[in-house]
């Protein structure tokens, strides 16, 4: 793991200026991750702080943030795409999704097919790629801190071991369960909690549903009463067309949260707990 990710660092950071500033993360689930890695040795920025990626306003503030720090780390244009202006030319800027070491998965249509040169940007909902995420930004602040390598790398392990942990409570063998999502951010999920995407009501949380969606997803409903994730945002009117339903509202962005283990242990609990009620 190590080797992997020092050979990533040293392509990625050549060129870079060492400055004693500070560690400036994106959004807030890769801040969470962030936070795990750098405790007890420094404290992280977050510059999106009560934005999601996709609605990006920069204050005269957040440009200084980014142009002052030793070290950025955002996800990529695909999920923040108003940044990449202001970072293309940052030599300390570097992007989750463009970097290689997490897992992908493409955009899904509201009935499931996968979209063609697309990407999920909800990457850090899979465990695996938390615990990668984890460990590429110790390996980036190691090459920077050289004198606090050992306890950057031992958070990233212990943050590994708490996510293992973590994941394997909601891991089950048999039947996969079906579940349908408002809009659809949670297939980072699916793995872990051995869940079929069976739809979404719109591909955009911000774009009410169509008739014909609601009519398809009445027409297919895998079982009498299914599960619906969705945002608190979504409205009742639209998601009680579809009748018998577990309504569980959930935050892919882990917004109100403060640690990140804590955060995915939570949304996959809720989860969980809207399959099991679905079926009864």
């Amino acid at each position: 793991m190590k080797r992997f990710f020092a050979l990533c660092i040293g392509a990625l950071f050549a060129g870079i200026t060492w400055a004693q500033a500070p560690l400036v993360v994106s959004t807030h689930p890769i801040y969470l991750i962030s936070k795990k890695i750098t405790q007890g040795i420094e404290e992280p920025v977050l510059l999106l702080d009560n934005q999601s990626g996709h609605d990006v306003q920069l204050t005269p503030l957040n440009r200084k943030t980014m142009k002052d720090a030793s070290l950025v780390v955002w996800l990529g244009k695909a999920h923040e795409a108003p940044l990449e202006k202001v970072l293309k030319d940052n030599p300390n800027a570097i992007s989750i999704l463009e970097s290689g070491i997490i897992q992908a998965l493409p955009l899904r249509s509201p009935r499931g097919a996968a979209l063609k040169d697309t990407v999920d940007t909800h990457v850090w909902l899979d465990p695996n790629n938390a615990v990668r995420i984890g460990f590429f930004i110790a390996a980036l602040r190691s090459q920077q801190h050289p004198e606090n390598k050992t306890a950057y790398w031992n958070n990233a392990k212990k943050l590994a071991n708490e996510m293992l942990l973590a994941s394997q409570k909601y891991s089950r063998e048999g039947v996969m369960r079906p579940y349908w999502a408002y809009h659809d951010a949670y297939q980072y999920l699916e793995r872990s909690l051995n869940l079929k995407f069976a739809g979404a009501m719109t591909d955009d949380p911000h774009v009410a549903p169509t008739i014909a969606q609601i009519k398809y997803l009445n027409d297919n409903r895998p079982y009498k009463k299914m599960c619906l994730l969705a945002e608190a945002s979504a409205s009742p009117s639209q998601y009680k067309k579809l009748g018998a339903i577990s309504f569980q509202s959930v935050d892919e962005s882990l917004a109100k949260q403060q640690d990140f283990v804590v955060a995915w242990q939570t949304l996959a609990a809720q989860t969980q707990a809207c399959i099991l009620n679905a079926r009864k």
